[in-house]
Order: structure tokens, then sequence, then C-alpha cells
């Protein structure tokens, strides 16, 4: 027995656990003080220990004893955060009978099957049913819809989503009873109709698919007005659902649904492919994996599997977003990203250091959300990090490494990965960390700023393990040595000595000065070249101005336009910009949110700003269930709240000023300072 074994054992026996407890405290052991106030009944200080101490499955048992409402609904919304921690939570709340705590908990944490039963215990049936569809057992799922239909027949959602199944299966004639219910709902009208006009065809049913499509154009007439036309728009054949079930293109099908384009690609865990998807009119990219046989392939696949259904449910702007994951395949269905990856780019030579910073920030970003979520991604690198059309980026394939674990030799796509591997993955002394990952982030730094990998080959274990790169100013002398500190740290060898978390490395990041010294000598050639000298010094920005450096798309009535950003490949809407605007932009700017449109540059020189062009539709056309405007409420909320912490209110909080698009709500910023108060932005937001 320790001494402070002792000494506690000696203050329970004496009755004195409070004493006990901060002893415990004093000597770093908050999980044995948490227990010696609840062994006395001190929930509020048992739960706060805990919490504060990062237990928070400890927290919320405590919680769950005391019955403490507020505690269980603030340890609710951290714990989805905390995978493994939200799995003891859940067992806890079983225990207890709160069964849809824990089924939300499973849920979040990954164990998606296990919230389905849960779900179902409860007698919450949509959610049950939307988690067996999401694992793919779209049979039981389709069971769970009609039986909540049957309870409440106005549930257009439920009926969409079995409508959309029972398709999928070739029943057309049952989907069609079910998207009638479904076209009942204003919500769900377009997105039924659209299905109706394909199952009436297939069932050759000319005259109702026909009337389908006359009540969708009525309200859009740019719709082809013959079906077959319709049906190639919206499924890419002119037979629609049954062209895609039979026929030549029944060898190109996957899981009944996905029609293969082309392949994109192969690598060590498998092959992408290009797939239309025709139940929501979508072009995807599909990953059919590879895995090994034995106990260790088995393994390797099971946690592989795990992480691919929590990457499924996580949203984030800078991470690509997971449809489904079908374990029978298996495959995952992935957005497709068309601006392809970071390795194509720097194929192509090296990135201006604006880009560089946008590039950076991003994967930051995304790695950050991955991370929130308890997942490690374990293969960061160039080829997994991609751009959409308007130059958005994203990371990919985390969790996928497991896999590469399986083969015995180094494929290509392995060594390549050798390039970005971490001393501790290389030797499997340690348990992949966060900072295994900001090891892989501080090459692709290093590669971006200097066009050169900082362990350069081929001998990449070897180098891994001892050689110490050259300083980022010693290899690219007109960057200073402003990026140094940063990427030795990144790059050190000891896991320990890394940053140890992504904000850390953002924060530097962020702080640094990413003006570019060549950049601004081409730009002052170019001007002299035009016969004109600048009429001020050049200043730091990180968005230079070149003459050819945005292409006008579209001229809006209000006198600005909406371009192409050619240096970033990204859309912007450029308006003009006086001294008293640029004041209010400075002010916003401050309140820099996900959610809330970007303020990329104020140019005064110029006259004018450089906002985002947010992808999407306006509110006021797009189609939502109630769960994904409940979605979209709550990330405006975010956006506000940001706002209204730098002391802003909005004032324009309506339908029109919110932007919806694949992942991602963007509240359009205010035009002018508002006389309005935060309890009227609100309100307004309720109202959304």
């Amino acid at each position: 027995m320790t001494d402070l074994d002792s000494r506690v054992d000696a203050l329970r026996k004496a009755g004195r656990f409070a004493e006990a407890a901060n002893l415990c405290l004093q000597e770093g052991e908050p999980e044995r003080a948490s227990e010696l106030f609840a062994a006395v009944w001190d929930w509020p200080r048992a739960i706060q220990t805990a919490e504060d101490a990062g237990l928070f499955a400890l927290a919320y048992r405590h919680a769950l004893a005391a019955e403490d409402r507020g505690a269980l609904g603030r340890l609710l919304a951290i714990l989805p955060d905390h995978p493994e921690q939200a799995i003891a939570a859940a067992t806890a709340a079983e225990l207890k009978g709160r069964v849809m705590d824990a089924a939300r908990l499973r849920e979040a944490a990954g164990e998606v099957a296990e919230a389905a039963e849960l779900f179902v215990q409860a007698g919450e049936l949509f959610d049950a049913a939307r988690c067996y569809e999401s694992v793919g057992d779209y049979r039981t799922a389709g069971m769970l819809y009609e039986r909540r239909i049957r309870e409440d027949p106005t549930d257009g959602e439920a009926a969409l989503r079995l409508g959309r199944i029972l398709a999928h299966f070739g029943r057309y004639d049952h989907a069609v009873r079910a998207l009638q219910v479904a076209e009942q709902d204003s919500e769900r009208r377009d997105d039924a109709l659209e299905l109706m006009v394909a199952c009436f065809d297939a069932l050759k049913m000319n005259e109702a698919a026909a009337a389908c499509l006359d009540r969708l154009r009525a309200r859009d007439r740019s719709l082809p007005v013959r079906v077959p036309d319709y049906l190639e728009q919206v499924f890419g054949d002119p037979r629609g659902l049954a062209g895609l079930s039979k026929g030549e293109e029944a060898s190109q099908l996957l899981a009944g649904r996905y029609r293969i384009l082309h392949s994109l690609g192969a690598g060590a865990t498998g092959r992408v492919l290009l797939a239309h998807d025709g139940f929501y009119d979508r072009e995807v990219a599909v990953k059919v994996l590879s895995i090994g046989s034995g106990a260790q392939g088995r393994d390797a696949y099971a946690r592989f599997a795990r992480e691919a259904r929590v990457a499924a449910g996580l949203e984030h702007p800078n991470v690509i977003h997971v449809f489904e994951f079908n374990p029978d395949g298996p495959f995952l269905v992935m957005e497709h990203m068309a601006g392809g990856t970071l390795a194509d780019r720097l194929d192509e030579g090296m990135l201006p250091l604006a880009t560089v910073e946008h590039v950076a920030l991003s994967t930051l970003r995304g790695l950050e959300a991955v991370h929130r979520r308890g997942v490690i991604h374990r293969d960061l690198k160039p080829a997994n990090i991609f751009f959409g059309d308007t130059g958005d980026v994203k990371i990919g394939d985390f969790g996928v490494a497991h896999l590469q674990d399986l083969g015995a030799t180094l494929t290509g796509a392995l060594l390549g990965t050798l390039a970005y591997m971490a001393p501790e993955q290389i030797t499997g002394s340690q348990r992949p960390r966060a900072a295994t990952d900001l090891y892989a982030f501080g090459c692709i730094l290093y590669l971006l700023l200097t066009g050169e990998l900082p362990i350069p080959g081929p001998d990449f274990v070897t180098q891994h393990l001892e050689r110490v790169p050259a300083p980022v100013s010693q290899v690219r002398p007109s960057l200073g040595d402003r990026f140094d500190a940063v990427a030795h740290k990144l790059l050190s060898k000891e896991l320990e000595k890394r940053p140890q978390s992504v904000e850390e490395v953002r924060i530097a990041l962020s702080a640094l000065d990413w003006t570019d010294p060549e950049e601004n000598v081409l730009d002052r050639l170019v001007e002299m070249e035009q016969g004109s000298a600048p009429s001020v010094p050049p200043r730091p920005s990180s968005i230079p101005a070149t003459p050819d450096r945005y292409s006008v798309v579209e001229i809006r009535d209000s006198g600005g336009f909406v371009a192409r950003d050619e240096l970033l490949g990204r859309m912007v809407r450029i308006e003009a910009c006086d001294e008293e605007r640029a004041r209010w932009l400075m002010q916003l700017g401050q309140a820099d949110h996900p959610h809330l449109q970007a303020i990329f540059d104020i140019d005064q020189a110029m006259d004018r700003c450089v906002l985002e062009e947010p992808q999407g539709v306006p509110m006021t056309r797009a189609t939502m269930s109630n769960e994904e405007r409940a979605k979209v409420r709550a990330e405006v909320g975010t956006a506000l709240a940001s706002l209204h912490s730098a002391g802003v209110v909005h004032g324009e909080v309506r339908m029109s000023s919110v932007r919806v698009g694949a992942g991602r709500a963007t509240l359009l910023l205010p035009s002018k300072p508002s006389a309005g108060t935060k309890a009227n932005d609100l309100e307004a937001l309720e109202h959304l």
C-alpha cells in the first residue's frame, strides 16, 4: 500500500471523505477524488471533478445517480465527441433505463446497429429505421418505416425513405403507395414526384408517369416535357429504374443502386470508381475495398468498419462526406471531389504561398474535426487531400491505413505512404495519436513550402528514424526563418515533443506572415510593364492581387459580380467597398466561423472587397426534411453566437440570407450595421 493509499484510507475511516478527495486531487488522481465525493453523495463536486478531468463517462454516471438534468443534458452534448467514453456512458444509461440516451450515445460512437435496437426499444421507429438504413440493412429499415407510417400517416420523411427502399428492390407498385403519402408533405413533394415518375414508368403506367412529371413542371418549367427525356436527365438512362436494374448495365450496378461510370484510380486498399446515384441524382465516388484473409485481416477490417461508420456520421466542410458504408461489398460511398487531389496539383509545380496557407489551414480544420470524434487518420498525404469544384479543401480516406497492414509487400501506394509516416508508425512502438497525424502534416507542409520532402528517400524507414530535416529557410531562403520553428516541432522524432493538438498548430500557423516576397516582386514587375508604378508601397496580403486573377462569371444588379478566383480555384463575390464598409467588414471579420460567409480580402486601394460565394441554394429553395432543417437552424445558430460574441447583431436573419449546400449551411453577412438586438436575431432564427 502506497503512502497516498494509507492516508486516504485513514481519512475515509474517520469519515473525512471530502479531505480524502481533495488529497487525491492534489496528488493528481481526479477519478479517485470524484468517486470519494460520490461516496458521500456530494454529487455536484463528484460531477464537476470528473468533468474537469475530461472523465465525461464517469461524470455522466454520477449525474445519473444524482438525477441532475442540467448535467445530463450538458454531458450528452459533450460525449459524442469522445466515442470510447460515449460507449461507457451508454452502458450506464441502459442500466438506469434511459434507453433514448443510450441509443443516441451508441450511434454517436459508431455502434449504429446497437443504437438501432435501442431506438426500437424506446419506440422511436424512425430513428431505428434510419440507423438500419445507414448500415445497409434495408429490409429491416423498410419494415420499421412501414410501422412508423401506420403510427403517423403524415410522416412524409418516413414515407419518402420507404419509397426509395422499395424502389431499390424493384417493388415499384408498393413504392408508389409510399411516395403518394410523401407527396402530401410540401417539403418532400418534389423528391417524391421525381421517384414516382420513374416507378410508374417502370410499371408501364405511362399516363401516370406523365401526370407526375406535369406536377413537377408546374413548379419548374425548365424540366423536360417527355418522360424518357426526364428519366435520362435524372437517372442517366431514358429507361429510368428499369434500365438500371437490367440489361447490359446490370454488371455495372453496385448494390442495385450505383451505376458505375468509370474508374478514378486504384491503390493498396482497393479501387475508386465514379458512379451515378440514381436515387439522389448525384455523382459519387465509390471505394471498393480489398481486405486480407485470416484473423489479422478480420481484426483490421473490424477496426476500419467502426471508423467508417463514425466517419459516415461526421459532417464538416473540410472532411469528405461518407454517404454510406456497405459492409457486404465492402465499399464506401463518398462525395465526389471533382477538383482532384493535392498530389495532382503538386505534379504541376509549386503552389502560391496564399494557396499553401489555404490548403494547410483547411487540412488542419478537417483533421481537428476527425480527431474530436476519436479517429486518427494514420495515412495523411497529398493523395488524401482533395479539392472541390470551387477550391474547397477536404481530407478523406481516414482509417483506411488499417487495411494497409494486411499486405506483406511494399506496394507503390505504401511506399508513397512511407514518405509521410511517423517514426512510431514505422516501428510500431507506440499507438498512433493526434501527434502521429501532425508528423504527416509536417511532411506535407514542408513539401508545400519548399517543393521537397523533408525525408527524401529512398530509404524512408532509416531516414524517418534518424535524419533531421534541413530548416525550411535553408531550402527556400526567400521565406526567411518564419516557418522553421513550427516545421521543426512538427517533424520531431519523439511523439511527445510534437504539438499534441491540431488547435496548437492551427493557432501557430495563423499567427505567421504568409506574404510571399517572390510574388510581390512579380506584382511590381507586372505594374512596371503596364507603365504604372504602384501608388502605395506593397502591403502584406494573404490574397495578392494579379491582373488576371478573377474571371467574371455573373454581373449582379447591385454592381458587384460573381467571379472565379483562378489562383485558388474557387467562386467568390466581389463588391464595392468604401472606408465605412471596410470598417464594418473588419468588425464582422472578428466573428470568423465555418457557417458564416467568409471575408477573403478587403482591398481599400481598389475600393473593393472579396467575399465567399457559398455553395448551394437559398433556404427558400432548399427541399429539406425536418431533421435537415433543424440541422441548418443549429448551424446558423452557431454562426450567430460567433457574431454576438464579437459584439455584432446580424439584423437580417431570414431564409433568403441562408445558403444551404452539401454538408454545410452558410449565413450570409449582413449588408449594414443593425439597430436590432441579439434577442431579435434569436427570434428570427426560431422562424427559419
